[in-house]
């Protein structure tokens, strides 16, 4: 009977797990730093490379059964069928598996050949360390980002947001997934996505980080600051393949060293007015009090006792308005001590006080309607007496000033208007604000530093009401205040936030 011819095997082919591998395959597989064995049909180990040796130890002996001795080693009893025969295997497996000790990690794949079954084990521990190191800090840098108010972000060479972190999302009133692939002009109004493409322009010509300051508004409608950094991000090649940014809010670290600014401002002035404004008047009444005690003419005599009762009113008032100015900005308004109040009779009470004072001066007042109410007919009067005496000083000699006043249903309207120069336009938003100075007609103006507006808007606030301006050529200056009937219950206004100057991710 013929015998078939045995087929040749290649020197690179693997040996057959029945039989131990010859001399040439011996010593290329004793050179590998892999591990392999192999096992028969029955799952009996027929051989083990020098490695396998070294991992499995003594105890595993060619001739063993593999699933009694190696199998829950090499997690075989996860990929494998180890009830049927090592050749019935489905199919080869591939799998990571950790070492039972030496905190080593090998990509084990296991394949069927002839006769039985090979396993092979790969030393990926150092693969294995550096993808679980990267998940770390992909973790870490993920924590990062979720953890910090700050917007992270990160864009491509066409603008389009790759990552970005809730923070930055919230800030555009969006959702992480809504701001992914999109870009600042499908984001931004088309002013503040141009300032930003400017910055990503810039930061990319530059090829290193730039920082910037800008403001945008939120979701809300308000106006936020953003201190932002972005930089360009490079492959291991050195070329840019997009930018990273991470912006911060500063709002509130504005608005804190706008009132620093404000604060010193305040002081500076405060400083001036005492220095000056009530010192003047100060030094006046001592020298006219030297005068009056020099004796003299009885006429000459009531012209010095009037300067000095003028330079102590000067005093007085300052005083008063600083005093005023101190507690508006400490307890956040004015306190008013409502009782009955009738606006018709408060005018009159006043033009009658600058008719003296100002006896060649024209004053005329006039009302309609029911002008009755609940207010401090105190602090209604240091209104009008401040709106009159700016009046006064704006307003040729020989034009009348004309107080009004008006019942309407719910509200009592009240205007002084005078036919003096309009106010400046670029004036008018200011008008209201202390230490703004308008253009200065008298050395009286500039002692007041804008005070006596500043508190009448408070005072005209703490009432619940309104003050308007209007101001033109042909018709002259009118201060128009709108109260309601009724002062509210007593609460400060809220404080005017800064004006913080007037872009983000």
């Amino acid at each position: 009977m013929a015998h078939a011819p045995a087929r040749p095997r290649s020197r690179a082919s693997a040996p057959s797990p029945t039989e131990a591998p010859g001399p040439g395959l011996l010593a290329l597989l004793e050179g590998l730093p892999e591990a392999f064995l192999g096992v028969d049909a029955g799952w009996r180990i027929t051989w083990l490379s020098p490695r396998m040796r070294e991992l499995l130890g003594a105890r595993v002996q060619p001739g063993n059964d593999l699933r009694k001795k190696v199998a829950d080693v090499l997690g075989l009893g996860s990929h494998l069928r180890l009830d049927v025969a090592a050749t019935a295997q489905p199919s080869a497996a591939r799998y990571e598996h950790r070492w039972h000790e030496g905190g080593f990690c090998f990509e084990v794949t296991t394949r069927p050949v002839d006769g039985g079954l090979l396993v092979h084990c790969r030393d990926i521990t150092h693969e294995f360390q550096s993808r679980n190191e990267l998940q770390r800090v992909g973790q870490l840098f993920q924590a990062v980002m979720e953890g910090t108010t700050d917007a992270i972000y990160i864009k491509d060479m066409e603008g389009r947001y790759q990552v970005i972190n809730s923070a930055g999302a919230r800030a555009l009133g969006r959702t992480v997934s809504e701001v992914r692939g999109r870009t600042d002009a499908q984001l931004f109004p088309p002013n503040e996505a141009q300032a930003n493409l400017k910055h990503d322009r810039d930061v990319l010509k530059a090829g290193h980080p730039l920082t910037y300051e800008d403001a945008q508004k939120d979701p809300t409608g308000d106006v936020r600051v953003w201190l932002s950094t972005k930089g360009p991000l490079r492959d291991p090649e050195g070329h840019v393949f997009g930018l990273f940014g991470i912006s911060r809010d500063i709002t509130q670290r504005k608005w804190a060293e706008e009132e620093v600014r404000r604060h010193a401002e305040f002081q500076e002035h405060l400083m001036g007015i005492i220095s000056h404004d009530i010192r003047s008047p100060l030094g006046a009444i001592m020298n006219w009090s030297r005068v009056l005690a020099a004796g003299g003419p009885a006429e000459e005599t009531a012209r010095t006792s009037r300067r000095i009762a003028t330079a102590a009113v000067r005093i007085e008032r300052l005083t008063r308005l600083l005093l005023d100015f101190t507690r508006a900005r400490l307890v956040g308004g004015v306190v008013i001590e409502p009782r009955g109040t009738d606006t018709q009779e408060l005018l009159a009470k006043v033009a009658h006080e600058f008719r003296v004072a100002f006896p060649q001066r024209d004053i005329v007042v006039e009302h309609t309607g029911n002008t009755q109410g609940q207010w401090d007919p105190d602090r209604l009067a240091q209104v009008v007496s401040n709106l009159v005496e700016n009046a006064l000083k704006y307003s040729p000699a020989d034009a009348p000033v004309r107080l009004a006043t008006r019942g309407l249903r719910n509200k009592v309207v009240v205007t002084v208007h005078n036919q003096g120069r309009p106010i400046p336009e670029a004036t008018l938003p200011h008008l209201f604000e202390p230490f703004r100075q308008g253009p200065q007609q008298t050395r009286t103006l500039k002692m007041s530093y804008g005070l006596g507006l500043y508190i009448v808007r408070e005072i005209v606030h703490a009432h619940g009401g309104t003050i308007e301006v209007t101001s033109t050529e042909d018709d002259g200056t009118t201060f128009t205040v709108t109260l309601p009937r009724r002062a509210p219950p007593r609460k400060g206004p809220p404080p005017e936030p800064p004006h913080p100057p007037s872009h983000h991710p």
